[in-house]
């Protein structure tokens, strides 16, 4: 491996993961138990990206504006346990690789790189979305949205993953699909 590149860092959602479908199902879930209109994929798309407390926020937002309705604290937090909940029921219900991501991963494994995953989906369901696809082995790290202090964009990922694997910050490449994966 002849490269300034050691230690790859890859997003989840909408990077190795097409998850769009298990998460807008997930907040519709839970928006329907406070009877809340249902949002279109397209717009829940517009609502990733942050982590799941801001996913929420924004839905709820928006299911205000669309009814008029004032959510009590108690509605809120009902939604964001629901949303939870639903979401661990439908990890990986729909959701699907990108093409070819399994076979890329594997190739820059062979080649020497160090891979880590860097999300700021809930921590708890990093691993068990990757088990879900055959390729959590192929990660050295996985870091969610409670792993450390600071979420995305934040450096902290950066600085943590530096640490631990003795690399400077130029030799880490991060890959991702929002202005949140610029670190």
């Amino acid at each position: 491996m002849n490269t300034q590149f050691k230690l790859i860092g890859f997003d989840l959602d909408g990077t190795l993961v097409n998850s769009l479908p298990d998460l807008a199902l997930s907040v519709n879930s839970a928006l329907a138990e406070l009877n809340l209109p249902q949002a279109p994929e397209e717009l829940v798309l517009t609502w990733i990206g942050n982590g799941a407390p801001v996913l929420i926020a924004r839905a709820l937002d928006w299911a205000q504006k669309q009814t008029g309705k004032v959510l009590t604290e108690e509605e809120i937090k009902q939604v964001t346990e629901r949303f939870n909940f639903h979401y661990g029921e439908n990890l990986c219900n729909v959701s699907r690789l990108y093409p070819n991501v399994k076979e890329t991963l594997e190739t820059l494994k062979e080649k020497g790189y160090i891979l880590s995953v860097v999300t700021n989906k809930p921590t708890k369901h990093v691993q068990p979305v990757l088990a879900a696809f055959g390729i959590d082995h192929l990660f050295s790290e996985m870091l969610g949205g409670q792993s450390l202090p600071a979420i995305k964009p934040h450096p902290a990922p950066l600085y943590y993953l530096c640490g631990k694997f003795g690399f400077e910050p130029r030799q880490v490449l991060f890959v991702g699909d929002s202005k949140n994966d610029i670190i």
